[in-house]
């Protein structure tokens, strides 16, 4: 959810971006200090204040926190906030993260996407730091996955 604080839209000096997971209805978490590596899948949504790292994919939004740190190969079926790291920590690319994120992909003043992030739709707040590829995905491009699944 963003907030306007003024009457002009292209002024983004008082832009804020809120984020509250009850509100949100996530249900999953990793918390601070954890890591889990794998081939995982979270209905729900998930909240990420640790580190995952492998591939799957999140039914629901995504919130990589402050000290969140998301790498692999994940499918998010929902908006992604990052507010952490997408990607490895250092300034390089990380090649071995793609997220494919059907909704729109947020980047927070705090957040980092190192690695390469394809959405819907990208919404950049001040400070945010996009390094990787990014690629806007196009309606005939949604969730072939799924349909290829439901069809078999």
């Amino acid at each position: 959810m963003t907030h306007w604080h003024n009457d002009d839209p292209l002024d983004t000096s008082h832009d804020t971006l809120v984020i509250d997971p009850v509100k949100m209805n996530i249900v999953n978490r990793i918390a601070e200090g954890s890591a889990v590596d794998g081939d995982l899948r979270f209905d729900g949504g998930l909240l990420l204040q640790g580190t995952l790292r492998g591939m799957g994919e999140i039914t629901g939004r995504l919130v990589i926190w402050h000290t969140g740190q998301l790498q692999g190969r994940f499918k998010v079926l929902g908006d992604l906030y990052v507010l952490g790291h997408l990607g490895g920590v250092a300034d390089d690319i990380d090649r071995d993260t793609l997220i494919e994120c059907q909704g729109t992909a947020y980047v927070a003043s705090t957040g980092v996407s190192t690695g390469t992030l394809l959405a819907a739709r990208l919404r950049m707040y001040d400070g945010a730091v996009l390094q990787g590829p990014f690629k806007t995905l196009r309606p005939e491009q949604s969730v072939p996955v799924l349909q290829a699944a439901r069809n078999s």
